[in-house]
């Protein structure tokens, strides 16, 4: 059993609807989707048939899309909600009621994790965006991005250990001791990119070229290799697909092949064979091409709050990263220009 949200409030009525700049913003949200699937999907969530009546699931899933767009705590959230109008307006939260507690969201947030909901309503949001005519399937871009943990990361011994407490097959080496893996979370690994060695984990992506929808995404530990989740990223309506060297790999080629799409993975050469000099000029004329899904990454990361994860273990990692990508795209399709 739910609370119901349909009905105004005697201060709504009162007040009237909003004007400001965020008003506008979550108007176009709001309008942009057909809510009511998502308000079925989520409806599994807090449905006992007694007991005291909790707050509607789609209330608190829009109140974790505010988090992402704004990169709001929980405590900060449920202060928002409380003080600003907008916010509140488009979290379906009547302006005489009181914002649901912090600890409810962190709840519902698990709940979301339990029951593996986050792909089905991503799905969904693809499906209305796709059914608008907003993805155009003329080319796919893929790329990947390093997440930072949220816990810190592991330290490497400050001396070696001794002769007798050398690895070996009966007593293997400690991997929390050896500055690999952290104990707070243990899913995080490390990985480098250039000089730079990060720890924690990375967020796989295929976007459409012209509209900068995500179709399809993974996050997996860092220290995965690109070309690895390469081929599951592949859309076989999505054009040709344009990717960095981390993508060069035969399988990813041979799927390219197989359902017969333009192979734009940039090459990769080694020590021993280096790249012809054409093969680098392919190269430098497909970074001019890929170069768009930078951007994806970027409002992610600057905006969103993407640079690091706010929570430990890849589950709830994974979710987050989920939210990320539905409100990138919710956002996306809610101020798309307007055809004709």
């Amino acid at each position: 059993m739910h609370r119901s949200s349909d009905q105004v409030g005697f201060v709504d009525q009162m007040i009237g609807p909003g004007t400001s700049r965020s008003d506008k913003f979550f108007q176009a949200m709001g309008q942009a989707l057909d809510w009511k699937p998502f308000e079925e999907m989520l409806s599994v969530v807090y449905s006992a048939p007694k007991g005291r009546p909790s707050h509607p699931p789609l209330m608190l899933f829009k109140v974790l899309l505010l988090q992402r767009w704004y990169q709001l705590s929980d405590p900060a959230v449920e202060d928002a909600l409380n003080d600003r109008k907008s916010f509140a307006r488009f979290a379906g939260l009547r302006l005489d009621q009181a914002a649901p507690d912090h600890s409810v969201v962190s709840r519902f947030r698990t709940q979301l994790v339990k029951r593996a909901l986050m792909q089905p309503l991503i799905d969904e949001l693809n499906r209305q965006i796709e059914a608008k005519g907003l993805i155009l399937k003329q080319g796919t871009l893929l790329d990947a991005t390093l997440v930072g943990s949220a816990a810190r990361p592991p330290a490497a011994p400050r001396r070696k250990p001794a002769a007798k407490a050398q690895p070996t097959a009966e007593r293997p080496a400690d991997p929390f001791t050896s500055g690999k893996l952290s104990r707070v979370d243990p899913d995080a690994r490390w990985a480098k990119k250039g000089n730079k060695a990060s720890f924690g984990y990375k967020l796989h992506i295929a976007v459409d070229d012209e509209r900068r929808i995500v179709r399809a995404h993974a996050v997996t530990a860092a220290n995965r290799n690109d070309c690895e989740l390469g081929p599951s990223l592949v859309q076989p309506d999505g054009g040709a697909h344009y990717g960095d060297k981390g993508y060069s790999s035969q399988p990813m080629r041979q799927t390219l092949r197989d359902l017969a799409l333009a192979d734009g993975v940039m090459q990769l050469g080694t020590k021993h064979y280096p790249l012809p000099p054409a093969a680098r000029r392919r190269n430098r004329l497909l970074a001019k091409l890929r170069f768009r899904v930078e951007g994806v990454f970027g409002e992610m990361k600057r905006v969103f709050g993407l640079r690091r994860a706010r929570y430990l273990g890849l589950p709830k990692v994974q979710l987050d990263c989920d939210l990320a990508v539905f409100a990138f795209n919710l956002k996306t399709l809610a101020l798309a220009p307007k055809t004709s």
